[in-house]
């Protein structure tokens, strides 16, 4: 009772927090951001439920939000957006008859129809299933694969999912490679994609912690103990396979909404990289691990546009130090919480000492005219994601949140350094000669030997 009353607390400050920072001024930045954090984190917990609960290497991710994405233009195009000059590849059939106002009002849902809001519900529902369908048909035949082998077919089907719309023969359906452009952005907002990400989170967290979840992640750790346990091992693949992609495109129609177009380049396979990198960050199997990821991502993409300025060359050592003396510090750190031992290894020791030295020679060569002269790198950015990458897999490999989720224990519950009253108890008892005799005979025959 008590958790629930704390998520709802924390969910009616989020609430809050975003009506605030809708009103204030100069926040459109912000909110951008978090809307592509929102959109990008439905995306990342549903690759997830792929590569970490199931233990299944899938690199077709951006396939299936492209399916998505294109449902949800076609689906929802404005009247004036379908005319022939705007839309020239597109079939005159599917100019006049995918268009869901049309449908709604042809089943006497006007009251649907009449609703913006409404009609995205049900574009977005679609182009989940129309993802889901696909994600049926590519993992029924290619889940029988394990390892690279699965991982190079799922990329493969992620490729020509791709670059199927600008085929010919399918360019009448899609605009081919022109696109579609004047999508509705209602379902780009800040609002939108809050709730929606809420719903997703709620979603897979029960089923992770559900009967299924479990046989996923037995299916992870021991493919023929679960099945000797019982479970279905075709059947829970396809079945995480597929809702994977359900929600794989319901990202895909919300970042279409958010760009307001749609092409084959909006979602190429540097889409399903990112995703990995969010989901490695923030630690595979974990839910909450994946929305840190995925905000780490972002927020670098977005705001580290400041790493690729003009600066003076002693800034990029100065950089470098810092960079390699928090790795040592945080591992350290790492080593230290989980009670390793020794707390600094000798490649800790490596990068610390190159820290200091870098350190060293900034301070004492600042004035020279190699440290003054202004440099610039472009695509720092990626290279730093990559660095972050690189240190998380060295230092902690199974990521930030490892397969931990949050939970209000960790906030509220009680310390694990500090022993229990049953432990102490347990403790007491085992130290007792009087309670425990054989661990009193014990220590005499090591105090006469």
């Amino acid at each position: 009772m008590r958790n629930t009353l704390l998520t709802l607390a924390t969910v009616g400050l989020a609430i809050l927090g975003l009506y605030l920072l809708t009103q204030a001024e100069g926040s459109s930045g912000l909110l951008s951001a978090l809307t592509l954090i929102f959109i990008w984190g439905i995306a990342a917990v549903s690759l997830n439920l792929i590569n970490g609960q199931l233990g299944i290497l899938s690199l077709g991710h951006h396939g299936f939000m492209l399916i998505g994405g294109y449902v949800t233009a076609l689906l929802m195009l404005p009247e004036k957006e379908r005319a022939p000059f705007r839309t020239r590849l597109l079939s005159d059939w599917a100019r006049n008859h995918l268009d869901l106002d049309k449908w709604l009002r042809g089943a006497g849902l006007d009251f649907i129809a009449n609703s913006i809001d409404l009609k995205f519900v049900v574009a977005l529902f679609l182009a989940g299933l129309a993802a889901a369908v696909v994600g049926v048909i590519v993992g029924a035949p290619s889940l029988r694969l394990k390892g690279d082998y699965l991982a190079i077919v799922t990329f493969g089907f992620g490729e020509i999912i791709r670059l199927l719309p600008n085929a010919p023969e399918v360019a009448a359906l899609t605009n081919g490679p022109l696109g579609i452009k004047g999508i509705p952005g209602d379902a780009g907002t800040v609002w939108w994609t809050f709730f929606a990400f809420l719903f997703v989170l709620w979603f897979l967290s029960r089923l992770k912690f559900s009967s299924y979840g479990r046989a996923f992640e037995g299916i992870r750790e021991d493919e023929i103990a679960a099945e000797a346990m019982g479970v279905n091992l075709a059947y829970h693949k396809v079945l995480a396979f597929t809702i994977s992609a359900f929600f794989a495109g319901v990202a895909g129609g919300l970042y279409a909404s958010y760009l307001q177009s749609v092409d084959t380049q909006t979602f190429n396979f540097f889409v399903t990289f990112f995703l990995l990198v969010a989901i490695s960050l923030g630690g595979l199997g974990s839910i909450t691990g994946a929305v840190l990821g995925t905000a780490i991502v972002v927020l670098v993409r977005i705001y580290g546009g400041f790493l690729e300025q003009p600066y003076p060359a002693y800034v990029g050592y100065l950089g470098g130090a810092v960079v390699m003396l928090s790795a040592f510090a945080f591992s350290a750190y790492i080593r230290k919480a989980r009670r390793l031992r020794p707390v600094v290894e000798t490649k800790h020791l490596i990068f610390g000492a190159l820290g200091v030295a870098l350190l060293f020679v900034t301070v004492l060569f600042r004035n020279e005219p190699w440290m003054t002269q202004t440099v610039q790198f472009f695509g720092l950015r990626k290279i730093l994601l990559a660095v972050i990458l690189i240190l998380i897999m060295i230092y902690r490999r199974e990521g930030i949140m490892g397969r931990a989720e949050f939970s209000w224990k960790l906030i509220f519950g009680p310390r694990e350094d500090i022993p229990t009253e049953e432990q102490r108890k347990q403790d007491a008892w085992l130290s007792n000669p009087d309670l425990n005799p054989d661990a009193a005979k014990k220590e005499d025959d090591d105090a006469s030997a």
